[in-house]
């Protein structure tokens, strides 16, 4: 078999990912890039009993390498979003209850929080396309430029990273965010970080990384 372990990881995220509440039953998708193959969650699965033979296996051009499903009906969308973000090698979507509401009320999620560096700033929204068309992927992946994170209008979330640790992070960060944002504008009127400041800020966490780093490498 084919990725075994990327398979494995593929389900144990999806099952996380029902756990901590970003899916509904079936409704969203994982992917991992390994050089030219695509490694992708089925279509309409109950991610509870998944077995490794189900996710699949496809090349370059979308043909299937293994897998007997049907792929994710976002299939184009994670294709497009990793020829256009060469870096990435992991997808998260998502119908998350909290960053879908987001996504129905403004054209960006603002920097509510210093923590929304790690998502590349504020977070755009992709306008609103029909699930698993050619127009979705392309309207996702004109925002993700310099992006980690793009919601989806009226849909969910998309996050990127370099492994799939790291994207499901940023989902788990993005539903927070998105939380954060609804509740103070519940409460009045939230104050934001401005662009200068989120700098700043980026720089901080590249001086802590640093001295981690330092201090690993002395111990």
């Amino acid at each position: 078999m084919l990725y075994k372990s990327e398979r494995e990881l593929i389900i144990t995220t999806l099952q996380r990912m029902v756990e901590i509440g970003l899916v509904v039953n079936t409704a969203g998708n994982v992917s991992i890039k390994i050089d030219d193959h695509y490694i992708i969650t089925p279509s309409g699965v109950t991610y509870e009993y998944l077995v490794p033979a189900d996710i699949l296996v496809m090349d370059g051009n979308k043909k299937i390498i293994e897998g007997d499903l049907l792929p994710s009906s976002e299939t184009d969308l994670h294709y497009s979003l990793y020829e256009s973000c060469k870096d990435a090698h992991a997808i998260v979507h998502t119908h998350s209850l909290y960053a879908t509401a987001v996504s129905t009320i403004t054209n960006e999620l603002p920097a509510i929080h210093y923590q929304i560096t790690d998502l590349g700033g504020p977070v755009p929204v992709a306008s609103y396309e029909t699930f698993g068309s050619p127009e979705l992927a392309a309207a996702v992946t004109e925002k993700i430029a310099g992006k980690n994170a793009v919601l989806m209008q009226n849909h969910g979330a998309v996050t990127i990273g370099s492994n799939l640790k790291i994207a499901l992070e940023r989902s788990i960060l993005l539903e927070w965010l998105s939380s954060l944002y609804l509740i103070s504008l519940q409460s009045g009127q939230p104050s934001l970080i401005d662009n200068r400041k989120l700098k700043d800020a980026v720089l901080q966490k590249q001086k802590y990384m640093k001295l981690r780093q330092d201090t690993n490498k002395k111990s």
